[in-house]
Protein backbone atom coordinates (compact mmCIF):
# COMPACT_ATOMS: atom_id res chain seq x y z
CA UNK A 1 0.00 0.00 0.00
CA UNK A 2 1.72 2.91 -1.19
CA UNK A 3 1.59 6.24 1.28
CA UNK A 4 -0.94 8.74 -0.82
CA UNK A 5 -3.45 5.95 -0.51
CA UNK A 6 -2.71 5.04 2.86
CA UNK A 7 -2.91 9.08 3.27
CA UNK A 8 -6.44 9.31 1.58
CA UNK A 9 -7.98 6.45 3.49
CA UNK A 10 -7.07 7.99 6.67
CA UNK A 11 -8.86 11.48 5.35
CA UNK A 12 -11.52 9.19 4.97
CA UNK A 13 -11.90 7.32 7.71
CA UNK A 14 -11.06 10.35 10.51
CA UNK A 15 -14.34 12.41 8.68
CA UNK A 16 -15.91 9.02 9.11
CA UNK A 17 -15.49 9.64 12.81
CA UNK A 18 -15.97 13.21 13.24
CA UNK A 19 -19.55 12.81 11.85
CA UNK A 20 -19.95 9.76 13.82
CA UNK A 21 -18.97 11.74 17.11
CA UNK A 22 -21.38 14.61 15.90
CA UNK A 23 -24.16 12.32 15.85
CA UNK A 24 -23.67 11.12 19.39
CA UNK A 25 -23.70 14.37 20.45
CA UNK A 26 -27.49 15.13 18.80
CA UNK A 27 -29.74 15.09 21.85
CA UNK A 28 -32.61 12.87 21.03
CA UNK A 29 -31.05 9.55 20.37
CA UNK A 30 -32.19 6.71 21.70
CA UNK A 31 -30.19 4.40 23.31
CA UNK A 32 -30.09 1.98 21.02
CA UNK A 33 -29.17 4.58 18.13
CA UNK A 34 -26.33 5.89 20.46
CA UNK A 35 -24.96 2.30 21.38
CA UNK A 36 -24.94 1.68 17.36
CA UNK A 37 -23.02 4.91 16.98
CA UNK A 38 -20.34 4.18 19.41
CA UNK A 39 -19.49 0.97 17.88
CA UNK A 40 -19.36 2.31 14.67
CA UNK A 41 -17.26 5.28 16.25
CA UNK A 42 -14.96 2.73 18.01
CA UNK A 43 -14.29 0.08 14.41
CA UNK A 44 -13.64 3.40 12.46
CA UNK A 45 -11.56 4.20 14.94
CA UNK A 46 -9.74 0.83 15.14
CA UNK A 47 -9.53 0.97 11.68
CA UNK A 48 -7.71 4.36 11.79
CA UNK A 49 -4.88 2.87 13.83
CA UNK A 50 -4.35 -0.39 11.54
CA UNK A 51 -4.24 2.25 8.76
CA UNK A 52 -1.79 4.29 10.25
CA UNK A 53 0.41 0.70 11.72
CA UNK A 54 0.10 -0.47 7.72
CA UNK A 55 0.97 3.19 6.42
CA UNK A 56 4.04 3.24 9.16
CA UNK A 57 5.12 -0.52 8.39
CA UNK A 58 4.76 0.16 4.54
CA UNK A 59 7.18 3.35 5.06
CA UNK A 60 9.49 1.35 7.11
CA UNK A 61 10.07 -1.33 4.35
CA UNK A 62 10.32 1.36 1.89
CA UNK A 63 13.34 2.56 3.94
CA UNK A 64 14.83 -0.65 4.28
CA UNK A 65 14.45 -1.68 0.45
CA UNK A 66 16.71 1.93 -0.57
CA UNK A 67 19.28 1.48 2.12
CA UNK A 68 20.77 -1.05 -0.03
CA UNK A 69 20.79 1.40 -2.68
CA UNK A 70 21.96 4.14 -0.76
CA UNK A 71 24.64 2.07 0.75
CA UNK A 72 25.97 1.00 -3.13
CA UNK A 73 25.90 4.72 -4.17
CA UNK A 74 27.74 5.99 -1.52
CA UNK A 75 30.70 3.19 -2.19
CA UNK A 76 30.74 4.09 -5.65
CA UNK A 77 31.01 7.36 -4.79
CA UNK A 78 33.75 6.51 -3.18
CA UNK A 79 35.29 5.11 -4.99
CA UNK A 80 35.08 6.98 -7.78
CA UNK A 81 36.80 9.91 -5.78
CA UNK A 82 39.51 7.35 -5.09
CA UNK A 83 40.26 7.25 -9.03
CA UNK A 84 40.46 10.20 -9.66
CA UNK A 85 42.60 11.57 -6.68
CA UNK A 86 46.02 10.53 -8.49
CA UNK A 87 44.54 12.05 -12.30
CA UNK A 88 43.45 15.42 -10.13
CA UNK A 89 47.19 15.60 -8.47
CA UNK A 90 48.69 15.25 -12.11
CA UNK A 91 46.58 17.70 -12.98
CA UNK A 92 47.61 19.66 -10.47
CA UNK A 93 50.94 19.37 -10.74
CA UNK A 94 50.96 20.05 -14.03
CA UNK A 95 48.96 23.98 -14.12
CA UNK A 96 51.83 24.24 -11.16
CA UNK A 97 54.52 23.43 -13.64
CA UNK A 98 52.80 25.86 -16.42
CA UNK A 99 52.57 28.53 -13.74
CA UNK A 100 56.06 28.18 -13.01
CA UNK A 101 57.04 28.39 -16.54
CA UNK A 102 54.94 31.66 -17.19
CA UNK A 103 56.33 33.45 -14.03
CA UNK A 104 59.53 32.42 -15.42
CA UNK A 105 59.34 33.86 -19.15
CA UNK A 106 57.48 36.96 -17.62
CA UNK A 107 60.55 37.77 -15.42
CA UNK A 108 62.70 36.82 -18.43
CA UNK A 109 60.76 39.28 -20.62
CA UNK A 110 60.32 42.09 -18.12
CA UNK A 111 64.47 41.87 -17.64
CA UNK A 112 65.08 41.41 -20.98
CA UNK A 113 62.51 44.46 -21.37
CA UNK A 114 64.61 46.42 -18.45
CA UNK A 115 67.80 45.57 -20.09
CA UNK A 116 66.85 46.86 -23.13
CA UNK A 117 65.87 50.65 -22.12
CA UNK A 118 68.88 50.49 -20.29
CA UNK A 119 70.68 50.55 -23.16
CA UNK A 120 68.59 52.64 -25.18
CA UNK A 121 68.84 55.51 -22.46
CA UNK A 122 72.43 54.77 -21.31
CA UNK A 123 73.79 56.52 -24.07
CA UNK A 124 71.35 59.36 -23.81
CA UNK A 125 71.52 60.20 -20.25
CA UNK A 126 69.86 63.48 -18.71
CA UNK A 127 72.71 65.66 -17.82
CA UNK A 128 72.52 66.78 -14.06
CA UNK A 129 70.19 69.63 -13.30
CA UNK A 130 71.77 72.47 -12.39
CA UNK A 131 70.33 74.73 -8.99
CA UNK A 132 71.29 77.85 -10.69
CA UNK A 133 69.71 78.90 -13.28
CA UNK A 134 72.07 80.23 -16.11
CA UNK A 135 71.87 83.95 -17.40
Amino acid sequence: MNLERASTILKRITRTVAAAAALLALAGCDQQTSDDLKQKAEEARRKVETTAKEAKDAAGRGIEQAKPKVEELIDKTKEAAKDAEPKLQELGDKAKAVTQDALQQGKELTDSAAQKLKEATGDASPAPANATPTP
